[in-house]
């Protein structure tokens, strides 16, 4: 019976969690960063202010779980990772193509599009927000990190996180250049647009990282 109830319980904390990082979401669609409260986040959650501080120690967290759950969503619906991992070619290569056919097999650029009108576009941010994705990024990335390990032991755990890193970094840069020619439009000029930027990226990253290898 303990358990159970601690089961419940763990349910019903997930449910309150979830209910205010929605309401955040909301409120961030409507008036943007700068309009975002814990007041309002509570109201819109039908929770206590303390309540939604006994989950997120301030706005920042709870605009990071946000945009946690936005690209979240996309990184773990990484279907790649259940087949075998490819082979030829040195360890480091190998890694590099895998990594790469991962983040072509989501829709990176829809969660981005999604987090960008949220937030705001980046190159127009101040300070904090950039922060905000930056610590957003860090945080899915841990997820495409553990599948590349899984998937390929032979390449040393710091080369995969390098790769990883250089990668998800190149795409916040790329984000950037795509929002300044695109202006957020979904099409599928842009989406061609995106396809050669990161192209390009991959490009600049294969020359360094097989080096490694």
């Amino acid at each position: 019976m303990a358990r159970a109830l601690e089961g419940r319980e763990a349910a019903s904390m997930e449910r309150r969690r979830r209910r205010i990082v929605g309401a955040a979401t909301e409120l961030l669609a409507e008036r943007g960063v700068e309009g975002l409260s814990a007041d309002d986040v509570a109201a819109r959650a039908e929770v206590s202010r303390r309540t939604v501080f006994n989950y997120f120690h301030s706005t920042e967290e709870l605009l990071i779980a946000v945009g946690t759950e936005m690209l979240g969503d996309v990184i773990d619906s990484l279907t790649v990772g259940d087949g075998p991992a490819p082979t030829g070619g040195s360890a480091h290569e190998a890694l590099l193509d895998d990594v790469v056919t991962m983040l072509r097999s989501i829709d990176l650029l829809g969660a981005m599009i999604r987090l960008t009108l949220v937030l705001g576009p980046m190159g127009h941010q101040d300070t904090r927000v950039l922060a905000i994705v930056r610590d957003t990024v860090f945080s899915v990335s841990e997820n495409l990190m553990a599948t590349a390990r899984h998937r390929h032991p032979d390449v040393p755990p710091l080369d995969v996180e390098l790769l990883v890193s250089s990668l998800l970094g190149g795409l916040m840069v790329l984000q950037k250049h795509w929002t300044e020619r695109a202006g957020l439009e979904d099409s599928p000029q842009t989406r061609r647009l995106w396809s050669e930027l990161f192209d390009r990226l991959v490009l600049q990253v294969r020359a360094g990282f097989l080096a490694l290898g």
